[in-house]
């Protein structure tokens, strides 16, 4: 194959780049795009509390356990995308990472169409397996039919935003995601309360502002692929050819992140389950703890995708040494941040969660689960990376491997014993959930030391 030489390609492997300025760069974009995404969970959590319906809230809870299992299996795709992109622009080779790119959104959007439509009939069974009671049946399957129509375009987004960090350009993502949530918060609020004359829709409002930011956000990732506002620009003939080799190759990486996804959110549901049995208003403060948690992921995700894309262009470029010097200095990183952030949870818990405006009881316990969330954040933000990294070096089979052991044998049966067994009820579950990101986190750093990521070759190197 005739090499395409990138002369612009974005200076991140060279030996007299600083490795902290490196990682910053890619980073601190994505941290702001999670930031964002993070802004937009609080805002329509709070602003769906302030319905007072416990039952609403419920609703978006277990309607949120499907919506991440596909994010997560089409996530993996996006992952393989930021991988092989971020290998080939490390060599230099601008054809082949045009190739992985369009076989990627060629890939998302028939899977993305043919999931929407075989899920839809299927979300009041889904909710009811999920043991809500009839109101949050009812109102989650509104809710899930009309957010399921922006696949279409929230998947092929999650894959070119990939795409353009694997290239290194982090900021056009935090930039589309940065209008995209402003859409959303301002719909889904004027359709919520029905202000400025619109009609008060509740739920199905905060549904509608979801659908119409998401299409935005698709059409905005999409679009700066095929135009000129990317380092990377995919012809927009190359959707329609299909490339069998780049094809396998993005699936032959991302099969074990999706398997590793689904486990993940699999044991996700199912703890989720076990709390629905603790009652609605137990539910309804898991789903407020969990909106406050996902601060500990801004800095978690960020770091990783810098992480995965440094890793890809530097063993691109044949620089083992400075792929394993990013993953320890991302990692330092997140040690920084988390510890602050543990701090305020177990300091201001209540003051965090009164601003969901719920009842008194559902504000209690998320407090509660709140404090007991710092105990997992280190655990948290070093996994993420380690993970990220070696998925940038194409070895997704550990992660998955230790996400398999981590719900099987911590989250789902440590849970169920401080949960069920000991009644602890909510406390239960975040301990558990604590103790299974520890155990997750030892036994990956132990695999990374051991350094078979680092034996990897992807097909086109041999």
């Amino acid at each position: 194959m005739t090499h395409s030489r990138l002369p612009d390609a974005p200076a991140l492997i060279g030996p007299k780049i600083s490795l902290n300025r490196a990682i910053l760069t890619l980073a601190l974009p994505a941290v702001v795009e999670n930031l964002l995404q993070t802004v937009v969970f609080f805002s329509d959590t709070v602003m769906i509390g302030w319905i007072r319906d416990p039952a609403a809230l419920a609703a978006v809870g277990l309607a949120g356990t499907l919506f991440y299992l596909l994010m997560t299996l089409f996530g993996a795709l996006a992952v393989s995308a930021t991988a092989l992109v971020a290998r080939a622009w490390g060599a230099g080779d601008k054809q082949r990472a045009q190739s992985v790119a369009a076989q990627a959104l060629l890939l998302c959007g028939v899977f993305s169409l043919v999931g929407t439509i075989v899920l839809l009939p299927f979300a009041p069974s889904y909710l009811r397996l999920m043991g809500g009671d009839p109101d949050v049946v009812a109102q989650g399957t509104l809710y899930i039919r009309i957010v399921l129509w922006s696949s279409v375009f929230n998947f092929p987004m999650m894959v070119a935003n990939g795409i353009m960090r694997g290239a290194g350009d982090t900021r056009t993502p935090m930039w589309n995601t940065m209008v995209m949530n402003g859409w959303n918060i301002v719909v889904s609020y004027v359709l919520i309360f029905g202000a400025f004359g619109f009609p008060q829709m509740g739920l199905a409002g905060a549904a509608i502002g979801t659908t119409t930011a998401r299409a935005v956000g698709g059409i905005l990732a999409v679009g700066a692929l095929l135009g000129k506002r990317t380092l990377l620009r995919v012809p927009w003939r190359d959707l329609f050819r299909w490339n069998g080799r780049a094809a396998r190759r993005l699936l032959q990486l991302a099969v074990p992140t999706a398997i590793e996804g689904s486990i993940a959110q699999s044991g996700f549901i199912l703890f989720t389950r076990m709390v629905a049995s603790l009652g609605t208003a137990t539910l309804a403060a898991h789903q407020i703890a969990l909106r406050v948690e996902s601060l500990s992921y801004m800095p978690a995700w960020g770091l990783a995708a810098a992480a995965t894309t440094i890793v890809g262009q530097a063993l691109g470029a044949g620089r083992m040494e400075q792929a394993e010097a990013s993953i320890r200095r991302t990692i330092l990183f997140s040690i920084g941040f988390n510890v602050l952030l543990g701090l305020s949870f177990v300091l201001f818990s209540r003051s965090i969660v009164s601003i969901f405006g719920s009842t008194p009881e559902v504000l209690d316990l998320a407090a509660l689960a709140v404090a007991i969330s710092a105990a997992e954040l280190l655990g948290i933000g070093i996994e993420m990376i380690l993970a990220g990294g070696m998925r940038g070096a194409g070895d997704t089979r550990t992660p998955m491997y230790v996400t398999l052991a981590g719900v099987l044998l911590l989250r789902l049966p440590v849970v169920y014993l401080l949960a069920i067994t000991l009644g602890w009820g909510l406390a239960g579950v975040w301990w558990g959930t604590a103790i299974d990101w520890a155990g997750r986190t030892i036994l990956l750093w132990f695999l990374f030391r051991r350094g078979h990521w680092k034996t990897i070759r992807l097909e086109d190197e041999d």
